[in-house]
């Protein structure tokens, strides 16, 4: 089983009962579930044998081999950037922040040591916040092993870690569209936008006002103009307000053929204002395995072709999973252009037992103009592992990691997964 042994002997206990029960199953289920299957993963349509999926890929095996053979031939096309040009402004696209219970500030003493500076030095920093952030009502974290549902709560000292425990600029816009938006209702999602305002961090993906949504987000910086949307397929056990469409941004993305038409009409709208580049964070996909599925990748390639977007963020399937370039052409202007995505970027400031979660990755995007004046972007993707050695936290770049002569199992269990991303 991919997963590290849990802190305490309680979560121990039930990981290794869960485990065993995944074990039953997998007698019964291991030929067909080799590779991954197709469906939502929305915890408001799951069925029991969906949920009994699920908890396999996480406590016993997740599928290596995707669930259609169009998902590797996608990836093993090879595009490059198309030409060379002078860096101008950079941009740093962080995965996901998630209130774990080992994210305290007596176990992060060293947390960005190795990485902050590069992280947080550029221009424009980003990342997804999938958690409230309310003052007001109790907080609430990760547990070790997930046997409910889970309604998360930061705190003003897990955040100034995800932030960068004061020894950075911090975070200039985060995404607030995932499926825990909504885990203290309406009232903690006004609160933890007004908190972020109150910290002047920008924020995207969900508004207070119907009016407030019709406005575009658009930073200046370094002579561009960089727009940013985001979206998420679930709310989990949750619906927005029906008279409230604008609250968080949530469309059917896990399910084939999604409607997207709010991406393109907030593209338009970021192109309106001036947008030089366009960055849409998605959160969804299916959790705990190498490859997204195909209605996934099929998604990513209709918002490029149909809106236009520059660059595709995928968060929530708490792993990393493969990037590539993107050659399309543009819906508004006609031009080719090449665009870029990462699936997933997985779990950034996170603790999970489940190994595989410990790989996460940034992109560092560099953006500047060749010499016919157009805008050109690199991105720049810097694989990362959590690593946890005496209760203390600190990420890594995992090419370090693995230029060491002998790796610890957990080290050798994580290399699968990264061997397959950088193949992709």
């Amino acid at each position: 089983m991919k997963a590290v042994r849990p802190y305490t002997i309680k979560g121990h206990i039930l990981c290794q009962a869960i485990k065993g029960l995944a074990f039953v199953v997998h007698f019964f289920k291991r030929k067909s579930w080799e590779k991954a299957i197709e469906f939502e993963e929305n915890p408001r349509t799951m069925r029991l044998i969906d949920l009994l999926y699920f908890s396999y890929k996480y406590y016993f095996k997740p599928p290596q081999i995707p669930s259609h053979p169009g998902v590797l031939d996608h990836f093993e096309k090879t595009i490059l950037v198309p030409t060379e040009f002078k860096s101008q402004l950079t941009i740093s696209l962080g995965g996901d922040l998630m209130p774990y219970e080992m994210i305290k500030p007596a176990n992060t003493h060293h947390l960005w040591d190795q990485v902050g500076s590069d992280f947080f030095g550029s221009d424009i920093v980003f990342a997804n916040l999938e958690t409230p952030f309310d003052n007001n009502q109790k907080q609430s974290f990760v547990p070790e092993v997930m046997l409910s549902n889970m309604l998360f709560n930061t705190d003003e000292q897990t955040f100034s870690i995800f932030n960068g425990n004061g020894q950075f600029k911090g975070f200039d816009i985060l995404s607030v569209a995932n499926n825990h938006s909504l885990d203290m209702g309406e009232a903690g999602l006004l609160a933890t936008l007004q908190n972020l305002k109150s910290k002047n961090i920008l924020s995207i993906g969900a508004a207070t006002s119907f009016e407030e949504a019709q406005q575009p987000v658009v930073i200046e910086k370094n002579g561009f103009k960089i727009g940013f949307i985001a979206y998420t397929y679930s709310l989990n056990q949750f619906e927005g307000p029906k008279d409230k469409p604008w609250l968080v941004n949530l469309l059917p993305l896990n399910l084939p053929n999604c409607d997207i038409g709010l991406i393109k009409q907030q593209t338009e709208t970021c192109r309106k204002a001036g947008a030089d580049l366009v960055l849409c964070s998605i959160h969804g996909g299916n959790a705990y395995q190498t490859y997204p599925n195909k209605t996934t990748v099929d998604l990513f390639e209709s918002i490029f072709n149909t809106c236009g977007v520059d660059v595709i963020i995928g968060g929530h399937p708490h792993n990393l999973q493969p990037w590539r370039n993107y050659h399309f052409t543009d819906p508004y202007t006609g031009k080719n252009k090449t665009g870029f995505a990462i699936y997933s970027l997985a779990d950034f400031i996170a603790y999970d037992i489940f190994t595989w979660c410990h790989l996460c990755a940034y992109v560092k995007l560099e953006i500047g103009r060749d010499l016919m004046g157009e805008i050109q972007l690199r991105p720049i993707v810097k694989p990362l592992i959590m690593e946890r050695k005496n209760k203390q936290l600190q990420l890594q770049y995992a090419a370090q990691v693995y230029s060491k002569s002998e790796l610890t199992a957990e080290e050798k269990d994580i290399k699968i997964l990264y061997d397959a991303c950088l193949k992709g």
